[in-house]
């Protein structure tokens, strides 16, 4: 089979892999910087304008003539090409460019199975070490100012040296035969096991790129920073054989010090999130132009396994985490797939300001906070109009309206969920391969429609497409719990935090299991982990709360009382209120409960939680208001309704006939 390709000088332009070799070395190119090389290439000796130049480089796409001067400039740095006196590219003033250098057209004959050593000498350089790089499915390597790559592993081998390997191998191939074959075999069995098994999976963790421009004072203008390490911690995981642990929280040097990278200790971080590797790196704006600095560390013993600084506008910002992705996969031997290419060309945003909208967008969203969610939406789908084939920006549509209905509860149930049913359908019609969209249908169809068993499916969807999702874990273990199937729900949230260790929601979510199972010291020994894993964070959620829970369920009045009393004076919300109140009614104190829940009751503008209310009522013993709450809660779709059967709050209605025909009517039993 033959496959064309272009030399020019020391160099070769191979169109259908589309790699760039110097001197049978690859060169890094970003995918469009290749585009830019290949039109030209493609046309020596022709003037090419400007328009012409961007028609063809960015089709049905409005970009300016600065991503071209961009493109230009990384090509003639990388052919060592001067301007003044060029070589390869001349500028055509006032009119665009031209590529001057005599180009040569011919075909490569790819060589059939056992025949590598052929294409290595098609490669121009047979003992380089380069035999991986002409495989097929190879990947294609970033455009960067300087790239560190660790060396191949086959670097060196002459032809003589290969033989010797081979002959080497067949001898210990026949001594393990005979071996094996001898009174002795059982003894050594295991031994020729272990040294002939798969390696254990990789593991990497992507720790928050740190935004060097950003001032502390200003959070809002560090999206690009989060967005890095949100996408490229996304992207890693779905690649095969490579565990990627979510770096959130690892403990960071102050922001904006340009020392702060070096200032990490590796081994220490290894350690604590358990992973073999970190991905780090830094952002840093000059104007249009971002620097992006990128580290991948062996934790072990701190060596640097490759490194590189790219420059770049906001639209090469895809292509750089691409090449990042491509980067890591190939120093840590992980396999690349035809799929994941398949997946990136899907994924690829033509339209800069579109992507730009996004990473704004899920930055706010990551906050929770309820005029940041707002404030997401609209940027969504300004996303979305910019580029309506934008499935991620849809995807980030349904998370937004998700959170806004449940977390947050800004927003009505019967309002949000044919808002995120709609966003995440069109997500997954337009990228089938997302894993984010099925996650999301699956929480909509557990907490809006109580269809557990549905749900169910959409999260093995999503791990199936991404099994190192934490999130769809997370949630998957949150359906099982609503389920009763306590067991598999905390198997599914140990496998989210083994993903993710620093979660403080994962951590919340074995609480909650835990607690619904009625396993209460097992609860509170999970809540006191994350109090001694992240004090900070556990005061400032505050997460205590689950401490009063547990002491409520267990009989310990006074303990529950004195925790909801000190988080209602700090945090004067309707929630804290009233589970002082039923603190106080369960430890006799009635009149005090019963006033607290009548301020709450009487406020006109009804947003109390009706089954915390429920709660109050039945720890008074009034049945019937108890009841007529959480019937209320049903109307509205409350998604608490969905664990209200398991709840230790409410076993004291388990005996009503009315209380069963409301579980009846929610779980369809």
């Amino acid at each position: 089979m033959a496959r064309d390709f272009y030399e020019f000088g020391r160099f070769r332009l191979d169109h259908a892999r589309r790699r760039l070799l110097r001197d049978g070395g690859p060169v890094t190119l970003t995918p469009k910087v290749f585009d830019t090389l290949l039109v030209l290439v493609e046309h020596h000796g022709q003037r090419l304008s400007r328009s012409e130049l961007i028609a063809r480089i960015w089709p049905e796409t409005s970009v300016g003539e600065h991503n071209l001067n961009q493109s230009i400039a990384v090509l003639r740095k990388v052919l060592d090409d001067n301007p003044r006196q060029p070589d390869y590219i001349a500028t055509l003033p006032g009119r665009g460019y031209s590529f001057i250098a005599e180009v040569r057209h011919a075909e490569l004959h790819q060589p059939g199975n056992g025949d590598l050593s052929a294409e290595v000498a098609a490669n121009g350089n047979a003992g380089s070490g380069l035999l991986p790089m002409g495989l097929p499915g190879a990947p294609v390597l970033p455009a960067a100012e300087s790239v560190t790559s660790p060396p191949a592993s086959a670097s060196g081998i002459t032809r003589r040296r290969w033989v010797y390997a081979v002959a080497a191998l067949a001898v210990v191939v026949l001594v393990a035969a005979l071996t094996l074959a001898s009174p002795v075999g059982s003894r050594v069995r295991p031994m020729m096991r272990s040294m002939f098994s798969p390696a254990p999976p990789r593991s990497v963790s992507v720790l928050p790129f740190e935004d060097l421009g950003a001032s502390s004072a200003e959070p809002e203008k560090q999206y690009i920073a989060s967005g890095l390490t949100q996408e490229l911690t996304a992207e890693l995981a779905r690649l095969r054989g490579l565990k990627v642990i979510v770096g959130r929280l690892v403990p960071q040097p102050p922001l904006g010090s340009v020392s702060a990278p070096a200032a990490l200790d590796p081994k220490s971080v290894g350690r604590s999130l358990n992973v073999e590797s970190l991905l780090r790196g830094s952002v840093r704006r000059s104007g249009e132009q971002y620097r992006i600095a990128v580290q991948l560390i062996n934790s072990g013993d701190g060596r640097e396994l490759w490194s590189g600084v790219y420059t770049a506008d906001v639209s090469d910002i895809p292509s750089i985490e691409e090449q990042v992705v491509r980067h890591t996969a190939d120093a840590l031997r992980v396999p690349w797939s035809a799929s994941l290419d398949e997946q990136w060309a899907r994924r690829h945003v033509e339209n800069p300001e579109a992507h730009d909208l996004y990473l704004q967008a899920r930055y706010l969203w990551s906050t929770r906070n309820r005029d940041a969610l707002e404030q997401s939406v609209v940027l969504f789908k300004e996303a979305i109009a910019k580029d309506p084939s934008y499935a991620r920006a849809y995807a980030g549509l349904a998370d937004s309206y998700l959170v806004m209905a449940t977390n947050s509860q800004q927003m009505p149930v019967a309002t949000a969920g044919p808002l995120v049913r709609d966003a995440a359908v069109k997500a997954l019609q337009l990228d089938p391969t997302l894993a984010e969209p099925h996650a999301t249908l699956g929480l909509l169809k557990s907490k809006f429609d109580w269809d557990f068993a549905g749900a169910q499916e959409e999260f093995q969807r999503s791990i199936a497409l991404n099994p190192g999702y934490a999130t769809a874990h997370h949630w998957a273990g949150q359906n099982l719990t609503a389920m009763g199937h306590f067991e598999a729900a905390n198997a599914a949230l140990r496998k989210a935090q083994e993903l993710d260790p620093l979660s403080p929601m994962i951590f919340e979510g074995l609480f909650e299991n835990y607690y619904y199972w009625h396993r209460f010291d097992d609860a509170l020994q999970t809540m006191r982990a994350l109090q001694t894993r992240d004090p900070i964070e556990f005061e400032y959620a505050p997460f205590s709360w689950a401490f009063g829970n547990v002491y409520l369920a267990k009989g310990m009045y006074p303990e529950a009382e004195a925790i909801y009393r000190q988080l209602a004076d700090r945090c004067p919300i309707d929630l804290y209120s009233l589970r002082l109140a039923q603190a106080l009614a369960l430890g006799g104190h009635r009149a005090e409960a019963r006033a607290a829940l009548e301020r709450v009751e009487r406020k006109p503008d009804g947003s109390a939680d009706p089954i915390s209310l429920a709660r109050v009522h039945a720890a008074l013993g009034e049945t019937d208001a108890a009841i007529a709450w959480l019937q209320r809660a049903y109307q509205e779709r409350d998604p608490d309704v969905t664990i209200m059967r398991y709840d230790p709050d409410l076993a004291a209605l388990s005996a009503n006939p009315r209380f069963q025909q409301l579980l009846q009517r929610a779980f369809k039993l």
